[in-house]
């Protein structure tokens, strides 16, 4: 049976991630603890996917993205940066605006993605 540091929680992260736009899914094998892709990986069929010990990597929804951004965000002190990023998230299209922000505060871009990895850490274990 996998153990939690038996997994590469960056790896399953990024598949979750993923916006499937290329028409691939993925699959934890079970056994191996590795994120494989039928028809990419060692011609894997899906048919041996169905038969063997995989589970689907369900896609991240976006709402849970943006609760991230958000949660991320309530927690800069106030400042320009801030103020800037609540912006972005109050507009159409707030993942745009929100990664175009944080080019103009590279600590805090910094800061971000160091969130977002714990962020996702934490969702890829419950």
């Amino acid at each position: 049976m996998l153990k939690l540091e038996d997994l590469d929680l960056e790896e399953i992260a990024w598949a979750m991630q993923n916006d499937r736009s290329m028409g691939h899914d993925y699959y934890l094998n079970l056994d191996t603890g590795e994120v494989v892709v039928p028809g990419l990986d060692e011609d894997l069929t899906e048919e041996e996917i169905d038969e063997g010990n995989y589970a689907y990597v369900d896609r991240l929804e976006s709402y849970e993205s943006y609760r991230h951004m958000e949660d991320f965000t309530m927690g800069l002190t106030d400042g320009e940066a801030r103020k800037k990023l609540e912006q972005a998230l109050v507009r159409s299209k707030p993942f745009r605006h929100f990664r175009d922000a944080l080019e103009y505060f590279p600590k805090e871009r910094e800061d971000w993605y160091t969130f977002k990895n714990e962020a996702m850490k934490q969702v890829v274990i419950e």
